[in-house]
């Protein structure tokens, strides 16, 4: 029985690349591998106006990204795929696979960990989406209803901790929001939301 999840022997342009300007990403793996539930495991932060194009849809050595959208200069983005990638044999996941790149000369480095908990029941609810948005002289209450987050990650669904990785040095409000139509926007009739009432730095 195979046992091992798949394994990246090559991605073009490397992994944590700098000054990228490309439209395309590829990943070489060394198994037959398919995607499972991309649309609803894929986290790209910070998030994209027109969601990248992952192909082919069916099985495959190689991952192909095509980015629509335009990107923004000196900013660091990452592609969290959670356990969409899984071998052709078995279903064993990629856990976590993580391609990461900058468009300017170095990658943001910075890191906020932690967790959440349902304030009102002792369950709390999985694929919880954490964001920060950036608290700055355009920041106001509002920001939840109208505007993507600078990043964002997900508490997938086996444990209720998060990690944003690779984020630039500034100040943030941090939010937790059960986002039912996941569209990255609070709306008050389906959504919960959860959040640090004063900025963090």
């Amino acid at each position: 029985k195979d046992t091992i999840p798949p394994v990246l022997i090559q991605s073009m342009p490397k992994n944590f690349s700098t000054d990228f300007k490309g439209k395309e990403i590829k990943l070489v793996f060394d198994e037959y591998i398919k995607i499972k539930d991309v649309n609803k495991q894929l986290i790209v932060s910070p998030p994209m106006k027109e969601a990248p194009q992952i192909l082919p849809t069916g099985v495959s050595k190689f991952i192909t990204i095509k980015i629509k959208d335009t990107l923004q200069p000196n900013t660091t983005y990452s592609f969290n795929f959670g356990q969409s990638i899984q071998d052709n044999n078995e279903g064993n996941p990629y856990q976590q696979f993580k391609y990461v790149f900058s468009t300017g000369t170095y990658i943001d480095s910075l890191s906020v960990l932690g967790t959440i908990k349902d304030a009102y029941s002792k369950k709390t609810d999985n694929f919880v989406s954490v964001m920060l948005y950036e608290y700055d002289e355009n920041f106001d209450d509002s920001i939840v209803y109208k505007e993507n987050p600078r990043y964002i990650t997900n508490t997938l669904d086996s444990i209720k901790a998060f990690s944003l990785e690779n984020l630039k040095a500034g100040k943030y409000l941090l939010v937790a929001m059960k986002d039912v139509n996941n569209n990255n926007k609070f709306d008050p009739k389906t959504d919960k939301i959860g959040f640090f009432n004063e900025p963090i730095n």
